[in-house]
């Protein structure tokens, strides 16, 4: 099993990259698909027939679609980590809804239809001279589909996608248009809801003009971080850290903007450094793990990596579309908390990697306090953003599900858009309170029959659960 699990991380990961470079970025074979009327996620873990498969191409026939139907899930790249694109019913995706609908630059704002991927969205922007203010680490997700999971990236001041909305459009399960902005309830039951109170149907988003931004990739102890990491969040606007097991070293990794001009074929050497992160996260990485030489060598290797420096057009400074084949489990704790429980998981994966591992980093990402949101991990405190990322390979799943249970022993906030395989309805109201119980209400009041309702939204909101004969009815 650990051979062929190797074999398939390695491979996939290779021919998404050959294919992404061939087609110069057009192309990316690591998406979310339906083909043959069969539904597959990103990293093709997720796959399953719906009973019926729709691509509505205006806002009526969403509406319309909703009313008459008796459950539906909406997916808009398929970029998820758990079952929550999964349908027992209908399933929706907004691809042919899709596209620019009003600019105003004036305000430097445009609107775009929910299924708008976000790199388009970003192609749209530049075409007006503007940018996103600044961007997580993804471009691939549609934007209503980054909104419903509260995509976060990192910063000083700035910290989540929903911050670049001014207002949105959503429907309802009562098939109701409502438009609402950052200070209505709904709008905040929307953001990190994952779908729960309805479908995002049109976006507006606040551009800036855009910019430049200066990347550098950096190897420190994580001793010299953790001391100057106040410093170090003062000095830059956006700041991230790779931590390793078995490691003293990490990665540093800043985005600042600046009037610098691009460095000379940027673009293409941002691809080659991210193609070979990834092809040594899943060729090299994956062989030191289940031969168990990680242990031996990882210090060694980290400490002589080299760095990056380069100044690129921001989104893709921020953005990157070459990954590994890889699993992701993420949560939230407070800021001050940060390194204690980094070691906390880092050092469960250590204890645990006797029992044949895969290869795994761990990625630190800050935000300030989020407003915007009922249930997002961010929400209402400074937050530091712990992502346990492994391959996808053999053994991932025996570190998950004990890393699950050190998320709910220390109470951490878990993000709903990564794995989430055992958190519920009575796990989210003890760590969110008053406001789980708002966005309840507010769910079963803009969706009294629980029709965007699955397994995996049932398990965590308690709402719509589906029963086997519901499942087989016709809709």
């Amino acid at each position: 099993m650990r051979f062929f699990g190797y074999l398939r991380v390695a491979l996939f990961t290779t021919v998404n990259i050959v294919a992404n470079g061939v087609t110069l970025g057009r192309y990316v074979w690591l998406e979310g698909r339906v083909k043959g009327g069969v539904f597959t996620n990103w990293a093709r873990r997720f796959r399953y027939g719906p009973r019926k498969f729709v691509k509505p191409t205006t806002e009526q026939v969403i509406v319309e679609l909703i009313k008459n139907v008796r459950r539906v899930r909406v997916f808009g790249s398929g970029h998820s980590f758990n079952a929550g694109v999964v349908s027992q019913e209908i399933l929706v995706s907004l691809d042919d809804y899709s596209g620019l609908i009003w600019k105003d630059p004036d305000k430097r704002q445009i609107a775009v239809k929910g299924g708008t991927r976000v790199r388009d969205v970003i192609a749209l922007l530049l075409d007006e001279g503007l940018a996103f203010s600044a961007l997580p680490s993804h471009d691939a997700q549609s934007i209503a589909g980054i909104l419903s999971t509260d995509v976060h990236g990192t910063g000083r001041e700035w910290g989540f996608v929903s911050e670049s909305v001014v207002r949105l459009k959503l429907i309802d399960g009562n098939g109701e248009v409502h438009e609402c902005g950052p200070s209505d309830d709904l709008f905040e039951a929307a953001i990190g809801g994952i779908g729960a109170v309805g479908v995002i149907s049109e976006v507006v988003i606040q551009g800036v003009e855009r910019f430049n931004a200066e990347q550098k990739v950096q190897t420190k102890t994580l001793a010299s971080v953790e001391k100057d990491l106040d410093r170090l969040l003062q000095r830059n606007d956006h700041l991230s850290l790779y931590l390793f097991p078995f490691a003293d070293e990490c990665r540093v990794n800043t985005w600042n903007r600046t009037d610098k001009k691009q460095s000379p074929l940027g673009d293409l050497r941002e691809f080659v450094r991210t193609s070979v992160d990834a092809l040594g996260a899943a060729w090299i990485g994956n062989l030191l793990a289940y031969t168990g030489l990680l242990r031996t060598v990882s210090s060694l290797v980290y400490g002589v990596e080299h760095g990056s420096h380069l100044i690129l057009e921001s989104n893709k400074a921020f953005n990157r579309t070459i990954y590994h084949l890889h699993q992701e489990l993420e949560f939230t704790v407070p800021f001050e908390d940060t390194f204690e429980v980094s070691r906390r998981f880092i050092g469960l994966y250590e204890e645990m990697y006797h029992l044949g591992l895969p290869y795994a980093i761990f990625e630190v990402r800050f935000t300030p306090k989020q407003e915007r949101t009922l249930i997002g991990a961010g929400r209402d405190r400074r937050s530091t953003w712990i992502d346990l990322v492994c391959n996808d390979s053999h053994g991932f799943e025996k570190y998950y599900a004990a890393a699950e249970d050190l998320v709910k022993e220390i109470e951490a906030r878990p993000h709903l858009g990564k794995f989430c395989e055992t958190f519920d309805q009575e796990y989210l109201a003890r760590i969110h309170q008053d406001t789980f119980t708002e966005f309840l209400n507010l769910a079963e009041r803009h969706d009294p029959e629980s029709k965007f309702a699955n397994d995996f939204t049932s398990r965590l909101f308690g709402r719509g659960t589906i029963r086997t004969s519901e499942a087989g009815s016709q809709p």
